[in-house]
């Protein structure tokens, strides 16, 4: 079923930021050649016009989404990890009855890949927590694998294929999975010096029992008591006084950005906080790099308890601190290594 009336998509051009109004993603015509060029992956019925009428922007959307694709993003600094990284994914599809040659597998013109995975093999249907839902299967078929687990937002925008990143130069291009594991990187990067052609892939496959039965189970918030004396959001508290960042700093950045924002601080008091947080570290941020920055929390974006920077900073003093989660442990573990480390 293609949910037909789900059709309007918000598109970027020359950046993320410079987002336009919503269109119906059949009049788009060919994007190759543009630079910097985004798309939501996620597709809006009539309830988003109405939002973003009113709002002018899809941000803060409520409302249900769909897509026909389940995006992962793997991205390393070290481009063969990447490919390590996806070489694992691409192995583990079988064991959830998927078969790579359903999927797409992209170059992403700088330090990554993308994996494009049919949504039907879950039975993917328009919901208003679709992108939960998207982000369950992801953790699944990506375990063990660092992943951008932000895509999942229901407005996120994804980089178009043929366009070009002017990080390098260089295209996103598609692949075949044999040649997204096998080619060297050096290779890689010279076919992704032109655009290259959508590839014929196989479109019949059986649905993924297991995966249908993971994607549509209910999510259940887990019941506890408020320990006395905790308080909300330490992991971020944490980040805003960590000084050695290296590698970290973009990542960490946004998420505080986003946290200023979310605490009702004005565009003035939100960037005056960021740059106090900058002017702290060993290797600040430069000043286009901290506007960025700075315009990514103004879009409004949600790291929840189980993103990959803030879980790693959990703390079982947290008042959202879920004992019974199954990686509970983990967090402690994490807290507990981060005191000795102190010390």
């Amino acid at each position: 079923m293609n949910h037909e009336e789900y059709k309007y998509v918000n598109v970027s051009t020359n950046g993320a930021f410079n987002r336009k109004n919503l269109i119906d993603y059949k009049r788009l015509g060919s994007p190759e050649g543009l630079k910097d060029a985004y798309m939501t992956y996620f597709r809006y019925n009539d309830e988003m016009v109405e939002h973003f009428n009113k709002n002018k922007t899809v941000a803060k959307f409520k409302g249900s989404a769909w897509s026909e694709w389940l995006p992962i993003d793997i991205d390393s600094e070290d481009l063969e990890e990447s490919q390590m990284y996806l070489t694992t994914i691409i192995q583990r599809l079988a064991d959830y009855g998927i078969d790579e040659n359903t999927c797409r597998f992209y170059f992403s013109g700088n330090a990554g890949f993308h994996v494009m995975i049919p949504s039907a093999y879950f039975g993917a249907v328009p919901s208003e927590d679709i992108g939960k839902r998207f982000k369950r299967i992801a953790y699944l078929l990506s375990e063990g694998v660092e992943i951008d687990s932000s895509i999942y937002d229901k407005t996120r925008l994804f980089r178009l294929p043929n366009t070009i990143n002017t990080k390098s130069g260089l295209y996103k291009v598609e692949l075949y999975p044999f040649e997204a594991m096998s080619m060297s990187i050096k290779d890689i990067q010279h076919k992704a010096l032109l655009p290259v052609e959508e590839l014929d892939i196989d479109d019949e496959f059986d649905l993924s029992e297991e995966l249908t039965e993971i994607y549509h189970s209910p999510f259940e918030k887990p019941k506890r008591e408020v320990k006395s004396g905790a308080k909300a959001k330490i992991c971020i508290e944490t980040m805003m006084y960590e000084k050695d960042l290296e590698g970290e700093r973009d990542n960490i950045g946004i998420r505080i950005s986003s946290h200023l924002r979310q605490s009702g601080l004005n565009p003035k008091m939100m960037w005056v906080a960021l740059n106090e947080w900058n002017d702290g570290l060993d290797a600040p941020l430069q000043d286009y790099e901290i506007e960025r920055i700075f315009e990514q929390g103004l879009e409004g974006y949600q790291f929840g308890c189980k993103d990959e920077f803030l879980k790693g900073r959990c703390d079982p003093n947290c008042l959202f601190f879920q004992d019974d989660w199954q990686d509970a442990q983990e967090r402690i573990d994490n807290y507990e290594s981060r005191k000795s480390t102190d010390v």
